[in-house]
């Protein structure tokens, strides 16, 4: 099994796979911890990196309004078969879709991936 990450070729890694890795994946996949990101979590966030960013709103209007952007950036997402979307502060999020066979049967799978904006360096 190759692991070949895109544009780094010191991470290639070249594994024999056998019976003990295949028991290992599928529990793995199973006890995969999801972390949470909560609008309060992210108001946090976005006070600590600018103070004066939220003025006078009271904590409960940001949050609601930092849940709602979340809401329609899903909507976006959801609303395209394919493409790319550029989110300023987020960075570029790729939607495709492929055929797939699922329990002898074909299906239609679609992958969403977000590839982060860097940091602007501070000057």
């Amino acid at each position: 099994m190759f692991n070949l990450k895109k544009g780094d070729k010191d991470m290639i890694t070249s594994t024999k796979p056998d019976a003990n890795d295949a028991a290992k994946s599928s529990s793995a996949a199973q006890t995969v911890d999801i972390i949470r990101v909560e609008a309060e979590g992210l108001v946090k966030r976005m006070v600590a990196l600018n103070p004066n960013i939220v003025g006078k709103l009271p904590d409960k209007r940001v949050q609601a309004i930092v849940r709602s952007t979340m809401m329609a950036l899903a909507q976006e997402v959801n609303e395209r078969e394919e493409g790319q979307l550029q989110v300023s502060g987020l960075g570029r999020i790729t939607i495709r879709q492929f055929e797939t066979e699922k329990d002898g049967s074909p299906a239609t799978v679609k992958r969403v991936t977000l590839n982060p904006a860097k940091p602007k360096p501070k000057v």
